[in-house]
């Protein structure tokens, strides 16, 4: 089966913010062997297997609940992987009125340097909304090759706060789906 996987510097960002919860030694003592020794040298591959990260992730949820492994997934882009991808991003931002489309628009290739494997797809509901006329919303669907842990979708919930707070527009996720076959994540977005 195909997979997809997650670069050395996303999985640093994601134990950064992780490292600092008081829960992340019990955290680390229910990962397997292999997991530990990426979370224990997240820089010992450039890419590693996205199950791996996957699993922290399963028990990172089931000891700080949710809302806080949203939060936790927003901390990592937003102090450690942000500076990665906001160079990539400038020209966007200034050239669209920091619109959160056209950087929706282009989040598929920003998102390369984090994950690989995976299909991003950005359909706006107007044509105004891809870019510097003012469209307020969209879907954004994210494709991965097998199904993906439920709690992968409050990580992109995570990623798509960044994307409001850079553009410095009021948004939210109006709806957010889970395919059925558990492979693509849906997240219903406006501004």
């Amino acid at each position: 089966m195909a997979d997809y996987e997650v670069s050395g510097a996303y999985v640093d960002a994601v134990l950064r913010s992780l490292k600092s919860s008081e829960h992340f030694a019990t955290i680390r003592e229910k990962l397997a062997p292999p997991v530990r020794e990426m979370v224990d040298n997240p820089w010992s591959e450039t890419w590693h297997p996205a199950l791996h990260l996957e699993a922290v992730g399963d028990a990172a949820l089931a000891s700080i609940g949710a809302a806080a492994f949203e939060e936790l997934a927003y901390a990592a882009v937003r102090d450690r992987f942000g500076a990665i991808v906001m160079p990539m991003l400038k020209s966007t931002l200034a050239s669209t009125n920091r619109s959160p489309a056209a950087v929706l628009s282009k989040l598929e290739s920003v998102v390369k340097v984090a994950m690989r494997g995976l299909d991003i797809l950005w359909q706006p509901d107007s044509p105004a909304s891809s870019g510097v006329e003012g469209g307020t919303s969209g879907l954004l669907q994210v494709r991965y090759p097998r199904p993906v842990a439920a709690h992968v979708e409050n990580s992109w919930r995570g990623v798509l706060r960044y994307v409001f707070e850079v553009t410095q527009a009021t948004g939210r996720v109006e709806r957010s789906r889970h395919s059925p076959e558990g492979n693509t994540l849906q997240y219903l977005v406006s501004w």
